[in-house]
């Protein structure tokens, strides 16, 4: 594609797997999907959507808050893949920027909810203590809920929106899934020498589109604000009847790293870092081979020591030290096959509850 607009050089790629669309740098290669890290990027003649960002959020986590994130993240997995050393995930480090836009609009209205107002009651309690009785005081914190209704006039700024489907499972991976990970206010205008060889990953939604699910956070700044005026700390039961403004919109990117380690079966698992915070998700796998060999080791020694207890006893040597060393062996020998099977039932244990939490593609 044509390097004008973007301020340098690009190539649009595609994954033969996942079908997500990348812009990558003419000397990066094939490099592995970020996305589903199960094939590589083959050159397309170009993409859908090629308008450049207008606002661009830098790479800004320092190398020492990833490496300790990173370290802290895979310190509780027992019997770690040799490919979930610290050294080979960075190895495997990508840069690559997501989109999202941001929507400024405008809105008028009516509303009405019902607002819950906290007020304290004071009490008292009678209790028997050293023979006689002793009253106390109990502050308890109650709400009172009253109907409010009102207008609404506002103009709301950068309303986030995604421009790529996976948009809302990959920002709640990247942080608090309550809270949007990123401060946009550090955001730049876009320049072509910010991207350097970082990835970046194509917009795949059109803003009508995107504005279904602005539409909803537009709704909840707006019913906060109709709390904050109506002076209460509590809400139920919003509604408004609302028109909006033709929305302006922006197309700003965010920065990611992706990096992976491999399972039991080569597979690929995704580890997913905020370039901003550099909080860390991921599926962790515990390695069942890893854990097998550490079994069969066990298995071994106690296979050693009971034959060690049958050749003291077939040797018919009855003085008291080879009756003590026999007796150590022979609980040795039972606690080393009690033990034996352990790692692997810590791993499968591990593995089983550590399902759920999916690898997120971008």
């Amino acid at each position: 594609m044509s390097g004008t607009a973007w301020g340098l050089e690009l190539h649009a790629a595609q994954c033969a797997n996942c079908r997500s669309e990348f812009l990558v740098a003419p000397n990066a290669g094939a490099p592995l999907c970020p996305g589903c890290l199960a094939a590589r990027l083959e050159p397309i003649p170009a993409l859908e959507h090629t308008e450049p960002p207008e606002l661009i959020l830098p790479f800004s986590v320092a190398d020492a808050t990833l490496d300790a994130n990173l370290e802290r993240w895979r310190r509780d997995i027992p019997f770690k893949p040799a490919s979930l050393e610290l050294a080979a995930l960075r190895k495997q480090l990508m840069p690559v920027y997501v989109p999202m836009y941001l929507a400024d609009a405008s809105v008028w209205g009516t509303w009405d909810a019902q607002m819950g107002y906290d007020y304290l009651v004071a009490s008292s309690e009678e209790r028997y203590s050293n023979g006689q009785w002793v009253s106390q005081r109990i502050n308890e914190t109650r709400t009172r809920w009253e109907p409010r209704a009102g207008e609404i006039s506002r103009q709301y700024e950068n309303i986030p929106a995604p421009a790529f489907e996976n948009h809302a499972a990959l920002m709640a991976a990247l942080g608090d899934s309550n809270v949007f990970p990123y401060d946009t206010s550090r955001a730049v205008p876009y320049s072509g020498e910010v991207l350097k060889n970082a990835l970046v990953r194509a917009s795949e939604i059109e803003n009508a589109a995107a504005w279904n699910i602005a539409r909803l956070e537009l709704e909840r700044r707006a019913a906060n604000d109709c709390r904050a005026a109506a002076g209460a700390q509590r809400q139920e039961k919003f509604s408004w009847r609302a028109a909006f403004g033709e929305p302006h919109w922006t197309l700003m990117l965010l920065p990611t790293y992706v990096t992976s380690y491999s399972d039991d079966d080569n597979n690929r698992l995704p580890v997913r870092i905020n370039g901003q915070t550099g909080h860390v998700s991921g599926l962790k796998r515990a390695s069942m081979k890893k854990a097998q060999s550490w079994s069969l080791g066990l298995g071994a020694v106690a296979l050693l020591a009971f034959l060690l207890t049958v050749l003291i006893a077939l040797g018919l040597i009855l003085t008291r030290q080879a009756l003590n060393a026999a007796g150590i062996l022979l609980v040795a020998t039972l606690l080393l096959t009690l033990a034996a099977p352990v790692p692997m039932i810590v791993a499968w244990q591990y593995n089983r509850v550590n399902v759920s939490a999916k690898g997120t593609m971008l």
